[in-house]
């Protein structure tokens, strides 16, 4: 186990800095958790690592699933409280699939699935095959009996920086927020997003799957509670738009409420592609 993790190290390191993607198919999701989620949430699932790495631009950190797999979760120096990469090793049914694909699978099925490598690396301890992908933000390790071995995901630009959709995610968010959508309302939102009211910070506060099947009531009350809720704000106050530029992903929006009761700001970030909701900060109550 300590030597297939040493190895593991050396492979992740080389993938650190983010890279453009043409066409690029981005994969978000492993079992369960999302890119940029908070590091938090990683031990409030499994508890401490069982190995922890340094290298020169990030903390890796290991936890068991059971005897047979685990998973490793990287954070970027630059953005350490946030998961930068993911990695799904061994082989156990524990857990959830990968664009169809399971720990276990055959090298057919994965060739199916996705196609055929475009570059492939053998490495002795384990003895696997390294497949990486062009145009992708994942990769995948073939045993020596042909089975899928491991899954690892990765934060490029793509993910964090780029958003095509300029000045229109406020009202998409709007839109979702008065019909009361929660799935869609928690799909606009960045995974590292934040709350901030009454003097607490409400976030997504477990497994991004776990917390879309079952999210946190304090969390969904603020976003359309019948009082002090961002429902409420928007359905009576019209806010103003600006750029704002955040130092480690870029440019932003802000939609401010300055006639507003209840909100200052609704503050949007690049996530996969768009614009999303990085923080919603409430108005301070006068006592």
């Amino acid at each position: 186990m300590n030597r297939r993790i040493y190895i593991l190290v050396m492979i992740l390191t080389v993938l650190l800095v983010p890279v453009s993607l043409q066409a690029a198919d981005i994969q978000i999701d492993l079992n369960g958790f999302r890119l940029l989620q908070f590091k938090a949430i990683v031990e409030n699932t499994f508890g401490k690592p069982f190995k922890t790495f340094k290298t020169d631009y990030s903390i890796i950190e290991a936890h068991r699933i059971d005897s047979n797999a685990y998973m490793v979760f990287e954070y970027d120096s630059k953005m350490p409280n946030n998961i930068f990469s993911i990695q799904l090793t061994g082989h156990t049914n524990k857990v959830l699939p990968f664009k169809g694909l399971t720990l276990g699978d055959d090298v057919k099925k994965v060739i199916d699935i996705l196609g055929k490598p475009s570059e492939i690396k053998e490495i002795e301890s384990p003895k696997v095959s390294a497949c990486t992908y062009e145009g992708t933000n994942y990769s995948v390790e073939i045993d020596d009996k042909g089975k899928l071995y491991s899954v690892r995901i990765y934060s490029t630009k793509e993910v964090y920086r780029e958003a095509k959709d300029s000045f229109k995610s406020y009202g998409e968010f709007k839109a979702l927020i008065i019909a009361k959508n929660i799935k869609g309302i928690i799909e606009m939102l960045r995974p590292d997003v934040e709350i901030y009211k009454n003097g607490k910070s409400l976030y997504i506060n477990k497994r991004y799957a776990d917390f879309v099947s079952n999210p946190d009531k304090e969390f969904i009350e603020a976003l359309l509670g019948e009082r002090e809720s961002v429902l409420r704000e928007v359905t009576t106050t019209e806010p103003e738009g600006a750029i704002r530029i955040h130092e480690k992903v870029g440019v932003g929006e802000v939609y401010k409420f300055n006639k507003g009761q209840i909100l200052t700001e609704i503050y949007f970030l690049p996530y996969n592609g768009k614009h999303r909701v990085y923080e919603i900060n409430f108005r301070e109550k006068n006592n």
